[in-house]
């Protein structure tokens, strides 16, 4: 859930969101560290301008870190959202102008895309030396309103989550893949990001415009799948006895290896008490 809160405040929503809800580990939101917009990007030609951001940029959400490890460490695995280069790429300068970047002179776009990694990069390094057990690392960029093209996917999407990928993985131990759709679907959904790096693949609902079951997926990746509930169905806007059923149904079809969460990241607006049913519904699925 996204808190859109900082400092003091930050720290305390993630903690209560925790209580609240009996979840199993910590995920450390990333809100507010977009790319400062950047108006000298008018042409593909200008990429080269993307800066490098010093680690002192990302210090709010540091301080978030600091405080959580502090708090929780002893309870709880604490995992940091890591947005994509394309992401935060696409807050520096519109989508849309970012996409026909691409189109037009991709290794230009890869000169600016690199730096936006190596940004990223400098911040998992500070927020692994802050105590975080582990990244969820998001990738977009590859659906097919945005740049469905594998060549130009590969090239300048792709190379970069990749070394986002790698630092994650020298960093830590425990490390999630996830596959965001919140932009759009995808179509090759297997041969684009089969061989993305994670422990653990959180999964869309849906990809090559029919439904990506959780079996399906756990076959596709060979790891453990996290995923499965539909962010805005049951948990978001039903009763708590429709969030039971539609979580036993999910459960009693899932995978061997399951982490239960929904599809990606939940509105506010969500019910606790919904969230805190899938839950306490999973933990006793595992025991019993």
């Amino acid at each position: 859930m996204h808190f859109n809160k900082k400092g003091d405040e930050a720290v305390r929503a993630h903690l209560n969101y925790f209580r609240a809800t009996d979840m199993d580990f910590v995920k450390v939101q990333f809100d507010g560290m977009s790319m400062p917009r950047n108006e000298q990007i008018k042409e593909a030609k200008d990429w080269y301008r993307m800066p490098i951001l010093p680690e002192s940029w990302f210090e709010p959400i540091i301080y978030i870190i600091r405080n959580l490890v502090r708090e929780l460490k002893s309870e709880a695995m604490i995992v940091q959202t890591i947005f994509s280069p394309y992401q935060m790429a696409k807050e520096a300068v519109p989508w849309d102008m970012l996409v026909e970047h691409v189109k037009q002179d991709p290794e230009a776009v890869c000169r600016g895309m690199e730096n936006v990694a190596l940004s990223i990069a400098r911040f998992m390094r500070a927020a692994a030396k802050a105590g975080v057990d582990g990244f969820y690392t998001c990738s977009q960029g590859g659906e097919t309103n945005r740049i469905p093209d594998f060549a130009l996917f590969n090239r300048t999407i792709k190379n970069y989550d990749m070394m986002l990928y790698k630092e994650a993985s020298e960093l830590a131990s425990c490390n999630i893949m996830h596959l965001c759709d919140y932009d759009g679907d995808y179509v090759g959904f297997a041969d684009r990001f089969r061989d993305y790096p994670g422990h653990v693949v959180s999964v869309p609902l849906k990809a090559d415009n029919q439904p990506l079951t959780l079996k399906a997926a756990s076959e596709l990746f060979k790891r453990p799948i996290l995923g499965g509930l539909d962010r805005k169905g049951a948990i978001a806007t039903g009763t708590v006895e429709e969030v039971k059923k539609a979580t036993t149904k999910l459960l009693e079809n899932a995978p061997e290896k399951l982490f239960l969460s929904a599809n990606c990241t939940v509105a506010p607006t969500t019910p606790i008490e919904n969230l805190k049913t899938a839950i306490q519904l999973a933990h006793q699925f595992r025991q019993g």
